[in-house]
């Protein structure tokens, strides 16, 4: 009897030491290291994989919850451009983890373990954030041998017999994907979006415009211009003038330009985007020697209105315009003491009015040439044509009238040798009409004759300084 008391005792015994080993096994049971590892470890791939739904499951968060919704909005590609998705999906193929199992520790229902992840050190490949399109950002993350680390500590809470994870919403996730919305910038194509390019240049002044299909103005401080004389440069690293789809360029130099071929290069960030050449032959712009006459000062100044004479030309090809602004500029009278005079303008004052003046007056210009008679019929010709074809032909334009009328740029430069008796001051033209000045006692005033030109007041010319 004693030996079949003892049987059944000992069977007892060991059912219920199987029992008890069998819920051991159970993730939610007796928590052994090796099931918090293999929690960490599918907890982890599913951050890796930047999958919002496997990571969502394995955690106790609420799905409405902010944390939950940050974190879709985050990954999903809610928040950022299709660029900058682009650039994260690079950095996170190259996320790779290590579970440290030394650090794992268990407290009854509640659990922790560290995990640190690599990748690609994204600061280090992308720099200053500056490149021409996604794939080239990419490519830079993929050529990076550098790489980063970020240290997270998964801590787990048993509920229903499952660990989850219960801190997601800790910095640490955050920083684990930072790389999510990075600051990068892409150039634009410049190159795509020219729409028209014009170079001209006139004695001692060029310029050269480039007219875009839209407006650039985010991107001006990035473009520079360099002027090349046969493949020589002669003036470099400058900013342009801008306004909206335009930008130009010039140079002016005392007396006439050198001959030669004139090159304008404009960039963007260094990157080339534009260019065009002009042939310059000054051979028959110099002056005539004379026998040297006295007079006291050398260079005189005078700023002229000079906005009539566009106008009045405009008018005279049957444009019946009220145009607003001012086109002014500065001449110089140079009068050497060996008899010789040069009369320049100041070229940048020049050319940056004339384009400001049509730029300013343009959709007046456009009623003039398409002959409508008030802005709504413009807007409707505009409407009709589509914008984009309307900008190519505004800016072609606006181009052909500064081209046109830039030629009364020329009459504004004169050499020839000059003689003065008393107090008048004789001038023997090189190319133009002979004229006289009157020599008082701070000044020169000249009388050109020409009504269209400071509004038919004489020019008065001050010395220089």
């Amino acid at each position: 009897m004693k030996d079949k008391t003892r049987l059944i005792a000992a069977a007892i015994a060991a059912a219920m030491a199987l029992t008890c080993a069998s819920c051991s096994l159970l993730p939610g049971g007796g928590a052994k290291k090796e099931d918090i590892v293999d929690a960490a470890d599918t907890f982890a791939k599913a951050l890796v994989s930047c999958d919002t739904d496997k990571i969502v499951k394995l955690t106790n968060e609420d799905k409405k919850s902010d944390t939950v919704e940050e974190l879709e909005a985050h990954l999903n590609g809610l928040l950022y451009s299709v660029e900058q998705d682009q650039i994260a999906e690079a950095v996170a193929d190259t996320l790779e983890y290590e579970i440290d199992e030394d650090s794992v520790e268990i407290k009854k229902d509640e659990a922790s373990v560290d995990v640190t992840f690599t990748m690609v050190d994204y600061e280090a490949a992308l720099g200053d954030g500056e490149f021409a399109d996604a794939d080239e950002a990419v490519n830079a993350i993929k050529d990076c041998d550098d790489t980063t680390e970020v240290e997270v500590t998964f801590e787990f809470a048993k509920e229903d017999d499952e660990w989850l994870i219960s801190n997601l919403g800790d910095k640490a996730y955050s920083k684990l994907y930072g790389f999510y919305g990075l600051d990068v910038s892409f150039m634009p194509d410049l190159e795509e979006l020219i729409a028209d390019e014009f170079i001209a240049a006139d004695y001692g002044y060029l310029y050269m415009t480039v007219t875009f299909s839209e407006d650039i103005t985010d991107y001006v401080d990035g473009i520079t211009y360099d002027v090349f004389l046969d493949g020589e440069l002669v003036y470099g690293d400058q900013e342009p003038y801008s306004d909206n789809e335009q930008i130009w360029g010039s140079m002016s130099v005392d007396g006439p330009l050198e001959n030669g071929k004139y090159t304008v290069v404009f960039y963007y960030n260094g990157i080339e985007f534009a260019s065009d050449s002009i042939d310059v032959d000054n051979s028959n712009s110099g002056v005539i020697s004379v026998d040297p006459v006295e007079i006291e000062g050398d260079v005189y100044l005078c700023y002229a209105d000079c906005t009539d004479a566009f106008t009045s030309q405009l008018d005279s090809d049957g444009f019946d315009l009220e145009l607003e602004g001012t086109i002014g500029i500065w001449i110089e009278l140079t009068m050497s003491d060996d008899g010789e005079y040069v009369i320049t303008v100041d070229g940048n004052t020049f050319g940056a009015d004339l384009i400001d003046f049509f730029t300013e007056n343009k959709d007046q210009i456009m009623m003039g040439f398409l002959g409508v008679s008030s802005i709504d019929e413009l807007y409707e010709y505009e409407e009709s044509l589509g914008s984009d074809s309307y900008d190519v032909l505004e800016s072609t334009m606006i181009q052909a009238f500064v081209s046109e009328y830039s030629a009364a740029f020329s009459e504004l430069y004169d050499y020839g040798t000059y003689t003065v008796s008393g107090d008048t001051i004789y001038y023997t033209s090189n190319d133009f009409s002979d004229f006289e000045g009157t020599l008082g006692d701070d000044m020169i005033t000249i009388d050109t004759g020409d009504t269209s030109l400071n509004s038919g007041e004489p020019l008065e010319f001050y010395p220089e300084g």
